[in-house]
């Protein structure tokens, strides 16, 4: 283990060794990150579970026992307020061994009777006149030997105020029991009390919460006392004290021992319930889940070091040599053989790079010629699409008018011909000002407008400072013709052919709208796809495709031509080029 380790921090593996220290501390911190985010985030969950656990339960012992609680206060309030049955009894000058006071009993015991008929929760409702008169119904049956003094003195101290108390098996001679108390009265004047036992095993199942074994759950009175505890080791007062009238969760250490304090005062009773549990025994399955972690952590840790050291040698012995293959290339060698025989993939990389090197000194002498080749190739291809047919049906136009009469006309026939072809053949260049591309459409109107019958009008707005401006050639002309023959060409009617020419921020607009046939959809796309078969005229489809491939090559696909048509209506036909002035060169 030691030769290892020498070798690894020796010069000639220096880098072998960073990967190695590297490697090997990305693992330990990757494992014990993951380890220390587990185990907290376990405790936390245990935790929030018992948090959660706690609060619910003991609302939901909350909310059961103020159902009880409730109707137990219903009942007080119906007895407190009754004059028949209650208050005129206690008030009656009849007293026992008498048949009035019996016929007295007999009223207020069956009153009593009817109101805690079919309350399992209440054992007995007794009332107590300042005179001594005592009524009861219940058990165990309540006379003037287990009065309990104490309690009617607090109840009556309450001023008419509802008043919970827990009594002891000691004080009741029975079972514990809470009592609910609230004064009678009569013209503001306590004449009694009543007194409705409610039944401790009620409050005892309510709050029989425990979250563990050795949790505790402690319910005080808004006076301190003990209504409920569930351990005989009572917290000290102080404690109590601060946490009475609360709705907290704390950590809070109590003997030396970190306790999770859970507390929830009930809006009905005004009781505080204390929930305690031991932190130890939250996390005691988190903590031997924290030892096998460290231990799972060491024992990763220990195999990766063994593996990472072959895993590096191998690595970093190959890089070397891609290394120094790389650094002969960075003095110009392009002709470096590979010497790199493994199959992974420093050894694919070695070969795509032997490969990349051929592929660039192959780019960097043949990538310009090419595209440039390419460039005339498509200049050239699409250009030799247009085809003979208009010079013939010129010719023809020229024939049809001299066989008919010796006219004027066939001058300015003539003379539209001759310069429509000298733009055509003999201007080479690729891009014309708008003023020359106008006269070649002017020379192509000229000599369609004897074409027709019904003769059509040419309307032509541009704005003079565009005159100079820089187009393709022989753009306009193929859309101008396209209008004449598909559009204005079929109609019976006088046609009429707009073209509009104006500047639009760093664009020129340039819009041909004739009064023709229109077109649908799908004819549409047929001429800007070149799908149109008519292959008797001299400009169809063909050209208008012609002229969007040739702007989209010199300009790039933002420019173009658009169509807009309503069938039988219009037709308008838009191009979008860039604004180039005289003596600019256009943007390719």
């Amino acid at each position: 283990m030691k030769d290892i380790w020498t070798k690894f921090t020796s010069v000639n593996n220096s880098i072998q060794a960073k990967i190695f220290i590297a490697f090997s501390i990305v693992i330990l911190f990757a494992l014990t990150t993951i380890g220390t985010i587990i185990y907290f985030n376990l405790t936390n969950s245990i935790k929030n579970n018992a948090i959660t656990y706690v609060t619910e339960s003991i609302r939901h012992a909350d909310e059961s026992l103020g159902a009880i609680l409730e109707d137990v206060d219903h009942i007080g309030s119906i007895v407190v307020t009754n004059q028949s049955n209650v208050i005129d009894i206690l008030r009656s000058d009849h007293y026992e061994v008498s048949y009035d006071w019996f016929l007295e009993q007999k009223q207020i015991v069956g009153f009593l009777s009817s109101l805690i008929a079919y309350k399992s929760s209440i054992s007995r409702i007794s009332i107590v006149g300042v005179n001594g008169k005592i009524f009861s119904e219940g058990s165990p049956y309540m006379d003037k030997t287990n009065l309990n003094h104490p309690l009617i003195e607090r109840i009556l101290s309450a001023s008419g105020k509802k008043v919970y108390i827990r009594q002891s098996a000691e004080e009741t001679g029975r079972d514990e029991t809470v009592t609910f108390g609230r004064s009678i009265k009569f013209s503001n004047q306590p004449i009694g009390v009543v007194m409705i036992d409610i039944q401790y095993d009620v409050i005892k199942n309510a709050y029989d919460i425990r979250p563990s074994e050795d949790s505790f759950i402690y319910v005080v009175d808004a006076n301190g006392e003990f209504v409920y505890h569930s351990n005989s080791d009572i917290p000290q007062d102080s404690i109590i004290n601060r946490m009475r009238g609360t709705n907290l969760v704390e950590e809070l250490e109590i003997d030396g021992v970190e306790h999770l304090i859970v507390t929830y005062t009930s809006d009905i009773t005004g009781w505080t319930t204390i929930g305690m549990i031991p932190e130890h025994t939250l996390i005691k399955d988190s903590i031997s889940l924290r030892n096998q972690i460290v231990q799972v952590v060491l024992l990763v840790f220990v195999v990766v070091l063994i593996v990472s050291i072959a895993v590096t040698s191998r690595i970093t012995k190959n890089l070397r040599k891609l290394r120094n293959t790389m650094l002969w290339v960075q003095e110009g060698n392009f002709t470096v053989l590979n010497s790199i025989q493994s199959k992974d993939e420093v050894g694919q990389l070695s070969l795509a790079f032997q490969d990349m090197l051929e592929k660039v000194r192959t780019l960097v002498e043949d990538v310009k010629s090419r595209e440039r080749q390419k460039r005339e190739a498509e200049l050239m291809a699409l250009q030799a699409q247009i085809r003979p047919h208009f010079l013939y049906n010129s010719l023809n136009t020229i024939k049809y008018l001299a066989k008919l009469r010796n006219a004027a006309n066939i001058e300015e026939v003539s003379t539209s011909l001759i310069e429509l072809l000298r733009g055509v053949l003999g201007n080479a260049k690729e891009f014309v000002t708008i003023e020359e591309e106008l006269d070649y459409v002017q020379s192509y109107i000229n000599i369609q407008k004897y074409k027709y019958i019904e003769p059509f009008v040419l309307n032509i707005q541009v704005d003079p400072a565009l005159m100079s401006c820089k187009i393709v050639k022989l753009t306009m002309q193929p859309i101008v013709e396209n209008a004449i023959i598909h559009g204005i060409g079929p109609l019976k009617e006088k046609g009429l052919l707009n073209i509009k020419i104006q500047r639009d921020l760093q664009n020129i607009r340039i819009e041909v709208t004739d009064n023709g046939n229109g077109m649908s959809e799908d004819q549409i796309e047929n001429v800007l796809r070149n799908k149109m078969n008519d292959t008797k005229l001299s400009f169809n489809g063909m050209g208008i495709s012609n002229v969007q491939e040739r702007i989209k090559m010199m300009f790039g696909d933002s420019y173009g031509l658009k169509v807009y048509s309503e069938p039988g209506m219009y037709t308008t036909v838009e191009m979008i080029i860039p604004y180039v002035k005289e003596g600019d060169e256009p943007r390719e």
